[in-house]
């Protein structure tokens, strides 16, 4: 069995140094107009990963970010500032549904078909409208807010309709005991 030359890609069988650039390629030493890289810039222009083989700042300490103080680290929490429960999103960012608008829109449309899941979505609704009123970071609108208007419909078609059947029994059968059977 023949022994085979230890050789990698990219590298100059015999060369010392594995990380210099391989004879033939030149550096680019104009800079053109449009600010195409030149041989003195990182041609990702200061953003993202370093260059390969320069050396990059891994471990080394992260540079002040104003008022002299420093950013806390991944995972580490910000000096002065507790727990808080609710935080005001940032200026433009939407936000998000109630964990249960969904459900609340669909119990509320089944609602239609029977009576009492039209009163659980009008009830869960309401919870929602008050977590959200105490400043929890949801948006009271879509389907929670359709959801509940229409729990709450329902539930009220719902009361009148019970109302008139019992007061269509009653009736009746005061008629049959009136006259007599």
């Amino acid at each position: 069995m023949s022994e085979q030359p230890d050789f990698r890609p990219g590298e100059q069988p015999g060369s010392a140094d594995p990380y210099s650039q391989p004879s033939g390629y030149a550096e680019p030493s104009q800079s053109s107009s449009y600010g195409a890289p030149t041989g003195q810039q990182s041609p990702n222009y200061g953003y993202g990963q370093p260059d390969y083989g320069q050396a990059s700042n891994y471990g080394q300490q992260a540079p002040n970010y104003g008022y002299g103080q420093q950013q806390p680290g991944y995972g580490q929490q910000q000096p002065g500032y507790g727990v808080q429960p609710y935080q005001q999103q940032p200026y433009g960012y939407a936000k998000m549904d109630h964990p249960q608008s969904q459900m609340v829109f669909i119990m509320a449309i089944v609602g239609i078909f029977t009576s009492i899941t039209s009163f659980v979505a009008w009830y869960m609704g309401a919870q929602a409208k008050k977590e959200i009123e105490a400043g929890a970071p949801y948006e009271w609108g879509g389907q929670l807010k359709t959801g509940y208007t229409l729990g709450k419909v329902f539930s009220i078609i719902w009361i009148v309709m019970w109302s008139l059947i019992i007061l269509l029994y009653v009736v009746m059968f005061g008629i049959i005991f009136a006259v007599g059977m």
